[in-house]
């Protein structure tokens, strides 16, 4: 019964969420039942539950605010044509479709993921894969397989709430997190190789795109941190691939407009680089405060924010557009992490572990999965399950970092596997065609079959994902 009692919370946002309640219902039951059945079941002293919940504050607000100006951020360089530019310059720079495939599957995609999350890689490439001449729904497949470096995304909120919950080192859960990433980065690379229509380059070019993101994911994770590591492994990966395309003849042309849409990305990208480096060089609350992610996503939106007030009144409805797609994307990550915190504090974590470890470690990729694929995020997904990822850990004498780090790699690609970005992703793709275009869908159901049949795909790839990592978690304790 106590089992029963501790899992409930869980449960209700399942149950909720395959309802299609949506998520910011789903976080608030599920809080509202993790505060009150641990109220009522497993009651904790009253001095622990404030100083834990102090403690845990400060994540909460930090990870709300990388929300809130990477939503924001997103919105301006929308408004400012930015990634229309960026996506002109990957056809331009692209010797075939083959090549241009990869590029925005391990290069364009996770860049703009890393910067900003929330899907918004997805529909900077998806156009771009329509545009060099791939289906629909194939489209929309490698646009949510681009989700490959997801557990970075969005400056890794995921991955510091996972640290915050458990009280692992952050730099210590990126670099372990990117060793078990291997497995979906092999996973993506075989799916491109199969689809792209020279699969002898597509093969050549995923294998260099693959090694190159994960020994940049592992490298910068260890020499600069967690937070930027999406964003300089994928800009290297872009980097690496043109040099390969050059020498296939290809030329990447840079001009001033290009310049100027990526301004932000550099702003947000130098500023983190040079604060933390003065940060781990003098460590203290001023370098500790501008060496945080929220100071450079803020940053990055006056840098876009300057450019789009030239062009007259749009910087208002733009921003407050931001503010108004941030609420239930705020209020249900809070939540989900608030419940997490709930579970843990309450100890009802631990007792779901202790029903969970009998089947293995193995389960820990699974509820990884699962969680991303129901909350539609990797943040969601850790907010929820990271603290049952710890009671396993210990339960089952396994070292813990693993443990979360398979859990976190597992929800990464699973990311792009939620109904509502199925949905998006076929969309984006239809919207890229032109509007005279045979292969535009005639009727709802059509759109309706495209969508399930891309959901099918990437929840069944992402399955495959996460029992590799669930493989290699097995052998590695």
């Amino acid at each position: 019964m106590s089992v029963f009692l501790a899992a409930l919370p869980l449960l209700a946002v399942i149950a909720l969420l395959v309802l299609g309640r949506g998520a910011v219902p789903s976080s608030l039951v599920g809080l509202t039942l993790a505060l009150v059945t641990g109220v009522l079941a497993f009651p904790v002293a009253r001095g622990v539950f404030a100083s834990e919940g102090l403690a845990f504050l400060p994540i909460v607000i930090e990870v709300t605010l990388i929300l809130l100006t990477g939503v924001v951020l997103a919105r301006l360089l929308g408004a400012l044509g930015a990634m229309t530019r960026i996506s002109d310059w990957v056809l331009g720079a692209s010797p075939g479709p083959t090549a241009g495939a990869v590029l925005v599957v391990f290069g364009i995609i996770p860049f703009a993921e890393s910067v900003t999350g929330f899907g918004i890689g997805m529909t900077v490439g998806i156009p771009i894969l329509v545009h060099l001449g791939y289906s629909i729904r194939t489209s929309a497949v490698l646009g949510l397989l681009g989700m490959v470096a997801a557990a970075w995304g969005g400056l890794a909120p995921g991955a510091k709430v996972a640290a915050g919950l458990l009280g692992l080192s952050l730099t210590d859960l990126g670099v372990a997190t990117s060793h078990f990433n291997v497995v979906p980065v092999l996973v993506v690379a075989v799916v491109v190789t199969v689809v792209v229509r020279d699969r002898l380059a597509g093969l050549l070019y995923s294998l260099l795109a693959g090694i190159v993101l994960s020994i940049g994911l592992w490298g910068f994770n260890t020499l600069i941190g967690t937070p930027l590591a999406g964003v300089l492994a994928t800009l290297v990966v872009v980097a690496a691939l043109l040099v390969a395309f050059r020498a296939r003849g290809a030329r990447a042309t840079f001009d001033r407009e290009l310049g100027l849409a990526l301004v932000p990305y550099g702003v947000l990208t130098a500023g983190l680089l040079l604060c933390s480096g003065l940060a781990a060089l003098a460590p203290g609350p001023v370098t500790t405060l501008l060496s945080s992610p929220p100071v450079w996503l803020a940053a990055a939106c006056l840098a876009a924010a300057i450019r789009l007030v030239r062009r007259g009144p749009l910087l208002r409805p733009t921003v407050l557009q931001g503010m108004r797609a941030f609420v239930p994307v705020g209020m249900s990550t809070a939540a989900f992490m608030v419940m997490g915190w709930s579970l843990s504090v309450f100890d009802m974590s631990t007792r779901m572990g202790e029903a969970l470890s009998g089947l293995g470690v193995w389960t820990v990729p699974a509820l990884g999965m699962v969680g991303s694929v129901l909350a539609g995020s990797i943040t969601g997904s850790l907010s929820m399950f990271a603290t049952t990822f710890g009671s396993i850990a210990h339960i089952t004498g396994s070292p813990e970092l693993p443990i979360v780090a398979a859990g976190m790699a597992a929800s990464g690609l699973a990311n792009g596997a939620s109904p509502a970005r199925a949905a998006l992703a076929v969309t984006m793709a239809v919207q890229a065609l032109p509007p005279d275009s045979a292969l535009r869908p005639a009727e709802p159901a059509e759109r309706s079959a495209a969508e399930r049949s891309v959901l099918g795909w990437v929840v069944a790839l992402s399955a495959v994902s996460a029992a590799g990592v669930a493989l290699a978690l097995t052998l590695t304790v």
